[in-house]
């Protein structure tokens, strides 16, 4: 959790665990060579009394010489005007102030003082909800690197008499009592009912579960992660993820790696619960051109023939665009970033291996109707012209994603569309070897820059 000579933002709230922890660490400062800073958020739930342990811990941190940060937040009236669960939303305010404190001193830990009795309300409280392994696994020891624990193997009974032995005076929160809280119903009514029913030991046992619950997790995670390389791709804010070998993997990876590109598409898990998860897992075994699932806060997962698509937003076609191309000229398509140029030449032997490397076609220029188009497709086209083959049907057999196909630039003269970078151009307008033609060629966008 720590090395010697580590700034540590200790957090304390002026309650037995927080007060015990500080000074646990204060003792240990010395052997350590740690530096300490206290850090205490008001929520301003229980008014005066929390104003009071505020004073409270500043009085501490003078007395041990520490330097103190404090704030103080509404929590309640934001949490209303959110329209958010109370207590949710205290933890969410109460980590965003601890970790913004930390980077504002310096520290690099942010003790915590959660204890055994914590862990195994946690891990009861998350298998009543029906959580996964992750879940189940409770709090981590270290979280981020940068989170520590040191008391989580603690008893709170432990965490008590070391106080009252060393004389430590500390403050009760009130509010650990009020049973509106589902937490402290599970703490004062639910733990203690099946302690004397079921098991005398079942703290230490459900922290001993959470334990091994954890280091499975902690494997299934490092798995996940090696197989996510050859499975996700992020571009933007989508992330794909390929099916062949998504489908290959256990089910407990499968599920993982799917749970990290929603993390990195979304942001956060928030909202995200087993039926989404089941969802999108479910689309891999669907057959047809594209299938999808809602998710939380606007997004969307589509099954594109092999490949999943998620979206942080939901997703929106490319705009209809349309622009001339002169021979010689070129032509940018703002909507794509794509560039097209058209030159004149004489169409090479194929067997020549003179080709250009990226996208090219040589078009008869007198098989021509008209100008030539750069432009999005249209519906009713043909790859040729009147007669010949659907664009779309052209697209869905060669298993182009629906989005991708707003996408495609078309080279098109009058009604014909005559080449699709990345197609044979269409055979009624494709330049014989030797004879003069006209060049087309898609141009890559240049590569960005990497780091200095």
């Amino acid at each position: 959790m720590l090395v010697r000579g580590e700034h540590v933002l200790v957090a304390v709230s002026g309650g037995a665990d927080s007060v015990a922890l500080l000074y646990c660490l204060w003792d240990l400062s010395s052997e350590y060579a740690l530096r300490l800073t206290v850090a205490h958020l008001n929520h301003r739930i229980r008014g005066e009394e929390a104003d009071a342990d505020a004073d409270f811990v500043r009085r501490l941190s003078l007395e041990l010489g520490l330097p103190f940060i404090a704030e103080t937040v509404e929590v309640q009236r934001q949490a209303e005007l959110a329209g958010r669960n109370l207590e949710e939303y205290a933890r969410r305010v109460r980590y965003g102030f601890l970790r913004d404190a930390a980077r504002r001193v310096g520290a690099g830990k942010i003790a915590v003082g959660h204890n055994r009795n914590d862990q195994a309300e946690t891990a009861l409280f998350r298998f009543l909800r029906g959580s996964g392994i992750e879940g189940l696994a409770a709090m981590a020891p270290v979280t981020d690197g940068l989170v520590i624990r040191p008391l989580l193997d603690c008893g709170r009974g432990l965490i008590v008499d070391y106080l009252g032995r060393r004389g430590i005076g500390h403050r009760e929160d009130a509010s650990n009592g009020d049973l509106r809280y589902a937490r402290n119903r599970l703490r004062h009514e639910t733990l203690p009912c099946l302690e004397r029913r079921y098991n005398p030991r079942l703290v230490p046992a459900l922290a001993r579960q959470a334990r091994m619950a954890r280091e499975v997790w902690d494997y299934v995670r490092s798995q996940a992660l090696k197989a996510s390389g050859d499975i996700l791709r992020a571009s933007g804010g989508e992330v794909v993820l390929a099916i062949p070998p998504l489908a290959r993997l256990h089910p407990a990876l499968r599920k993982e790696v799917v749970r990290r590109a929603l993390r990195e598409c979304l942001g956060s898990l928030r909202g995200i619960g087993s039926v989404h998860i089941e969802g999108i897992l479910a689309l891999c075994t669907d057959r047809g051109e594209s299938r999808q699932v809602q998710l939380p806060r606007g997004g969307r997962a589509i099954r594109q023939f092999d490949t999943l698509t998620l979206f942080g937003r939901p997703p929106s076609e490319t705009p209809g665009y349309a622009y001339p191309l002169t021979v010689p000229g070129e032509c940018v398509i703002r909507e794509t970033g794509v560039t097209l140029r058209a030159s004149a030449c004489l169409a090479p032997d194929p067997a020549s291996g003179k080709l250009p490397p990226h996208p090219q076609a040589f078009i008869d220029g007198s098989t021509l109707p008209g100008p030539l188009t750069v432009r999005s497709r249209a519906p009713g086209d043909r790859y040729g012209g009147e007669g010949h083959r659907k664009v779309k049907r052209m697209l869905i057999d060669a298993r182009v994603p629906r989005l991708e196909r707003s996408r495609l630039a078309m080279v098109a003269s009058g009604d014909a569309v005559v080449w699709i970078p990345g197609f044979r151009p269409a055979r009624r307008h494709e330049a014989g070897p030797g004879t003069p033609c006209i060049l087309l060629e898609m141009i890559p966008a240049p590569a960005e820059p990497g780091p200095a």
